[in-house]
């Protein structure tokens, strides 16, 4: 088969999105189809990933969050209109809610002949894929990456929550079938009004992310102390990701139990800040920038506990790559992590509200027989998740909606 991949998001970018979109196209590769990739932004990338030709459509950084873009308009008045920052936000409501044509797009999917349109979490780039759906009747699935409702608390503005709700529902109800990382996820789909939602989940390669590749001497070289005890983020340093509130426990916790040091793993647009805030009171903590393959299997298999401070996640791969590697996980009992740690025994879920972080970091800093049991039981857990098992399911979904729409 031949699949039509829209992404706002793909390499150079490296998050959870653009890793599972690396899974799924090996994997469709592998398995004898086609993948035409079509993104938005950084028209300087890779033309191919793989065997996958990747199709960069310009695109302007959108003024509230400078990582995402916005469709570049073909249409000369609408570009210039688009040099004040204070037209983005109205636009990109726009270019997401009304399906439009894009010339190169379009001759693209003439000449590639897709059997299927998958939009990995549409947006403005993914109302384009739908305007291309509906012309060349294409069976279409969309996959749910980012609970965006759960960023409303950040902006305090009125409504904002149900807004995005209203949009999101709007959007998803266009596609023939929705796939989203875990149950808890599809429950809150369900509640907004969205139906024919599956659960698309996420595995973990458990030879690379294993905790036979502990080595503690390697955190000497980002001057650390291989003997004091390491506590894990993986992920963006950003705003929604909760950071500061890791950092609070983690100096508070250093008062009292001095052998512990802290390790963030990523980049983003907070990163300055949290640096700053942890210059103040210590310098048992180091930020690795973002890693991948080898090194960052080794760095998480040579920690000692995994701390994720996150309630936004629709899933939290690095939570289940924590896992493999034999690590005990605190985080929050959210949406995705929830469908991941089995409380008190692979890990600790915090209460939402109340915020108990701290006290779950000291409960099992104090008591490393506890910590090692559950870093043993996650482990377990985590060998229940293999890629190859969840991947064909996908391919299984693809040829049902072909055969549908034969």
């Amino acid at each position: 088969m031949k699949v039509a991949l829209f992404t706002e998001t793909f390499l150079p970018q490296i998050n959870g999105v653009v890793r599972t979109l690396e899974k799924i196209i090996k994997h469709l590769e592998e398995t004898g189809h086609e993948v035409l990739l079509i993104t938005i932004g950084d028209d300087h990338g890779e033309e191919f990933y793989s065997k996958t030709r990747v199709l960069r459509i310009k695109g302007i950084k959108f003024a509230l969050y400078k990582e995402l873009y916005l469709v570049e308009p073909e249409d000369k008045w609408l570009r210039k209109l688009l040099v004040m920052d204070l037209m983005h936000t109205p636009f990109s409501l726009l270019q997401t809610l009304i399906p439009s044509k894009h010339s190169i797009i379009k001759k693209e999917l003439a000449d590639f002949k897709p059997d299927l349109v998958h939009l990995a979490t549409p947006a403005t780039l993914g109302a384009i894929g739908m305007y291309y759906v509906d012309e060349m009747k294409l069976p279409c699935l969309a996959t749910f990456h980012t609970d965006l409702a759960a960023y409303a608390p950040m902006y305090q503005l009125p409504y904002v929550e149900e807004i995005i709700n209203a949009i999101t529902k709007l959007i998803y109800s266009r596609t023939d079938r929705i796939l989203c990382p875990s149950p808890s996820t599809q429950k809150q789909l369900e509640e907004i009004g969205l139906k024919n939602i599956g659960v698309f989940g996420r595995g973990v390669d458990h030879s690379l992310y294993t905790p036979e590749k502990c080595k503690k001497q390697v955190w000497m070289n980002y001057g650390l102390d291989p003997e004091k005890r390491t506590i894990l983020y993986v992920g963006r340093l950003a705003e929604e990701k909760s950071i500061p509130e890791l950092i609070d426990a983690f100096l508070e916790i250093k008062r009292e139990i001095q052998d512990i040091q802290l390790v963030l793993i990523g980049d983003g647009p907070a990163r300055e800040q949290l640096e700053i805030r942890l210059n103040e009171y210590t310098h048992d903590f180091a930020f690795t920038g973002i890693k991948k393959g080898e090194e960052l299997a080794e760095l998480y298999a040579s920690a000692d506990l995994f701390a994720f401070p996150s309630r936004t996640e629709t899933f939290g791969q690095v939570v289940l790559e924590a896992m493999a590697s034999g690590l005990p996980v605190i985080g929050y009992d959210s949406p995705g992590v929830r469908d991941l740690i089995l409380d008190q025994e692979s890990g600790i879920l915090c209460d939402v509200f109340y915020g108990d972080f701290r006290d779950a970091m000291k409960k099992l800093l104090n008591d490393s027989a506890l910590s090692q049991l559950f870093g043993k039981k996650a482990r377990e857990l985590s060998l229940e998740r293999s890629w190859h098992k969840i991947l064909d399911g996908l391919v299984d979904e693809y040829t049902k909606l072909i055969k549908v729409a034969a």
